[in-house]
């Protein structure tokens, strides 16, 4: 394990605590949309290596993700005098940052492995924003229907952002629900972790009263939306045909945005290497590679979100790169 790779993501995870010590509550921001995205340009395209972080990493900085916010809180309820409601939402939304950009990415790929540390790890972060329900989703709904128009985290060519954002969130929730229901036992898990988020954000509520309920909505808003952006744009445009038999046509490649982007990936514990995961979901994030196959993205995943949250621009941009891709795909799957 070679923790040097691990120092972008837990940089930036630290970044709502500095910003509040150091006076500077628009830090994560900062370096969010617009320090990331223009590294990303000006770096990230260089040829990305192989980072490897170990199955430890992954979770002492998923820890750290988790700490956080209760420090902060302790902060916010015994601050004298009592911090405005304002800053306590600009505190969440640095928070939320980076809970959707390092926390669900590392919930995403330990909630992936058998580890019981690993999965509790993941639902705990993911029930601190109001999210719990989307690995049952996602596992065993999102990689058995990506690249089809009722799988909701695949975003149709016509839709812009916004309006995939409330299909997405609907149909990830029932989804869950759904899938929950095919368990045994008398107890939904979807709704069981949705109890778990109430419980949290209602000793949020108990220990530092309103500001302490806004900072854990405002967190929850931004992670989700963050995480959104994310889903949105890793297939958007892209879908698997309908055979003869009825059937759709297996998954491959094709169907996923690839990123090849060397400070994406360290950001995101490879995630950028999306393909790969979705035809070979086994591999850790180690393990994974990037496919040339795939459409690829034209920057690395702090750009594209800048990008998938102004429609007009993300179309002008994307649009080119998804008809020269159906029209002349690579010939070879190489990798």
């Amino acid at each position: 394990m070679t923790w040097g790779v691990a120092l972008l993501p837990v940089l930036f995870t630290l970044t709502p605590t500095l910003g509040l010590a150091w006076g500077q509550p628009g830090l994560t921001g900062l370096l969010g949309f617009l320090v990331l995205p223009l590294l990303e340009w000006v770096w990230g395209r260089h040829a990305a290596g192989q980072p490897q972080w170990g199955h430890q990493a992954p979770r002492a900085v998923m820890a750290l993700v988790l700490l956080q916010p209760l420090w902060l809180l302790a902060w916010v309820a015994w601050s004298e005098p009592p911090m405005a409601l304002w800053k306590v939402a600009i505190l969440g939304t640095a928070c939320g940052s980076v809970a959707g950009a390092v926390g669900i990415v590392l919930a995403h790929e330990l909630g992936h492995r058998r580890s019981a540390i690993d999965r509790t790890l993941a639902r705990a972060l993911l029930c601190l924003v109001g999210w719990g329900h989307y690995l049952i989703e996602h596992n065993r709904g999102h990689h058995r229907h990506a690249a089809l128009w009722h799988d909701p985290a695949t975003a149709r060519r016509e839709e812009s952002l916004w309006r995939f954002l409330p299909r997405y969130w609907v149909g990830v929730w029932r989804g869950a629900v759904a899938l929950g229901r095919e368990q045994r036992g008398m107890l939904n898990e979807a709704w069981a972790l949705a109890a778990l988020s109430a419980a949290v954000w209602g000793g949020a509520w108990a220990v530092a009263g309103t500001a302490g309920l806004v900072f854990c909505l405002v967190q929850a808003a931004a992670a989700q939306l963050l995480v959104a952006c994310v889903d949105y744009m890793e297939h958007w445009g892209l879908q698997r045909r309908v055979q003869a038999d009825g059937r759709p046509q297996r998954l491959t490649a094709a169907h996923v945005w690839d990123c090849r982007n060397a400070v994406s990936d360290l950001m995101l514990f490879n995630l950028p290497r999306h393909a790969h995961h979705h035809t070979e979901p086994w591999h850790h994030a180690d393990a994974l590679r990037h496919t040339a196959a795939s459409p690829q993205m034209p920057t690395g995943y702090a750009g594209m979100v800048l990008l998938t949250l102004v429609p007009p621009l993300f179309r002008r941009v994307m649009e080119p790169r998804l008809t020269q891709y159906a029209h002349h795909p690579p010939e070879t799957p190489h990798r």
